[in-house]
């Protein structure tokens, strides 16, 4: 997956990941 192409997220959730990598 990675830098390819941008999903629609919910912004709720990203508060904590700021990259674009999950933080599992």
């Amino acid at each position: 997956m990675g830098k390819r192409g941008r999903k629609k997220r919910s912004r709720k959730n990203n508060k904590a990941n700021h990259g674009k990598r999950p933080n599992s």
